[in-house]
């Protein structure tokens, strides 16, 4: 019976790594919706092998590198497939920039540099650094999705998604998201200590203007929040530094 429990939390990571190679089957005729359903499952799942492995205090070797195996495909390849295809349609057949849309693939390098550095030092140290894996790619999901089905197609909005969706912030934004992978600043945690408003002011703070967000730019808030998060964590490490001094 031990046995058949150790490995629950393995098919669940071998469940993540299933739905994400279907993710990628769909980016294939850039079906982005239908991606973005598989990647949810994805996510789910890896939760799930997380959330269960800590509840039964499963402690196994196989199963983290596995898991990080796993996460390579479904948040590390596919982020990167998703811009690439996002460059593709910006441009049609004219590049400003030759080539460009191969940075995409600097988001499936640095998800690996990640991915291994976590390997190495989670058990030395549990602070949350940087951008996850999973939420980065919740990052360019939605951004895909934005940009084919939530921007009405009337003048002003096609000009601010030129101005969005251009190659040049596209590449911005991907060195962005390379930089906060492998990062050393801590985001913040969401661990909560009891319901106790001055313990967990920063994180009420955060949920209550990412619920705002939400309410008023539906799928637009996604990127947003996740913005905010990374904005929100930068400078509540610079207040706590300065503090320190």
């Amino acid at each position: 019976m031990k046995k058949i429990t150790k490995i629950i939390p393995n098919i669940f990571t071998l469940l993540n790594l299933f739905f994400g190679c279907i993710s990628i089957i769909f980016l294939q005729s850039k079906l982005f919706e239908y991606s973005a359903i598989f990647t949810t499952f994805s996510l789910i799942f890896d939760f799930l092998d997380g959330f269960i492995s800590r509840s039964m205090k499963i402690e196994n070797k196989f199963g983290k590198e596995l898991d990080s195996l796993a996460d390579m495909v479904s948040f590390g390849l596919v982020p990167s497939i998703i811009v690439f295809l996002l460059f593709q349609n910006m441009n049609g057949n004219q590049k400003i920039i030759p080539f460009i849309e191969w940075s995409s693939f600097l988001i499936t390098i640095f998800s690996a540099w990640r991915l291994a550095k976590f390997n190495i030092t989670y058990y030395m140290d549990k602070k949350n650094y940087g951008l996850t894996t999973p939420v980065n790619t919740i990052f360019f999901t939605s951004l895909s999705i934005i940009m084919k089905k939530y921007i009405p197609s009337n003048n002003i909005n096609i000009i601010i998604k030129k101005m969005i969706f251009s190659p040049i912030i596209m590449f911005f934004i991907i060195f962005f998201s390379c930089y906060f992978l492998i990062t050393k600043i801590p985001m913040i945690s969401f661990n909560f200590y009891g319901i106790s408003w001055k313990k967990n002011k920063k994180r009420y703070l955060f949920l209550l203007m990412s619920l705002l967000l939400l309410l008023t730019l539906h799928m637009i808030a996604i990127p947003c929040i996740i913005i905010l998060y990374m904005i929100t964590s930068i400078y509540f490490h610079r207040f706590n530094r300065k503090k320190l001094h």
